[in-house]
């Protein structure tokens, strides 16, 4: 079976450590990076090649809607997942205006993240 490259991008140093740590007991995902901006998101992506970005929607400096947008205009073949803490209709429907292929509320990933990268891919 094929690795599923992952790219997380969120600016909180313990939810990437968490969500990595988490990942890593999926037998198929790789992890490939973790950065803390959209901005270095757009840097590292093109050199990491991941398969799908994890994408924070609220950070500094460009969040994760801009993010996204730009990064589907480089990779137009990237799958994108928005996480947020927030359950709000208008960030959803922003992150998936921009390219993403779901939105997951980062309460509830535990159980709905892992279907939701099975899905996209």
């Amino acid at each position: 079976m094929k690795e599923i490259r992952v790219l997380i991008v969120d600016d909180d140093d313990r939810f990437r450590w968490r969500l990595a740590q988490y990942l890593a007991t999926v037998p198929d995902i790789e992890m490939v990076g973790e950065v803390a901006s959209g901005q270095e998101a757009l840097l590292s992506a093109g050199a990491l090649k991941p398969d799908l970005v994890l994408m924070d929607v609220r950070m500094p400096g460009m969040n994760g809607v801009t993010a996204t947008r730009l990064l589907k205009e480089e990779l137009p073949n990237l799958k994108v997942i928005v996480l947020s803490v927030y359950d709000l209709k208008e960030y959803k429907d922003a992150a998936l205006a921009s390219g993403a292929s779901a939105y997951v509320i980062k309460k509830g990933m535990t159980e709905e993240l892992i279907p939701a990268i099975r899905n996209v891919l």
